[in-house]
């Protein structure tokens, strides 16, 4: 079985798959916070839902009283009562 481009070059560099550059990273604290890297763009921000896009994915998170802590062109805190975080595409 062939092993993709991004495996192979992990795989290379005794990396993890999931820290190629490019491929968005999220990591939730707990239900109030969700840090998120590699996100290109704000596509959506409501009190309720917060879609991103990102290079190879929309990343939708749900709850209520989201709000954005800080963002910079790479990553982004979320905070709020998050319910769900899910990805598309």
């Amino acid at each position: 079985m062939l092993k993709s481009v991004k495996d192979q070059t992990a795989s290379a560099l005794s990396i993890p798959k999931d820290v190629i550059p490019g491929e968005p990273m999220v990591t939730m604290t707990g239900r109030q916070k969700v840090y998120i890297e590699n996100y290109h763009r704000i596509v959506s921000f409501q009190d309720e839902e917060i879609k991103l896009q990102a290079k190879t994915c929309r990343i939708l998170v749900h709850g209520k009283r989201l709000r954005i802590e800080y963002y910079t062109r790479d990553d982004m805190l979320i905070a709020g009562q998050i319910h769900s975080v899910s990805m598309e595409g």
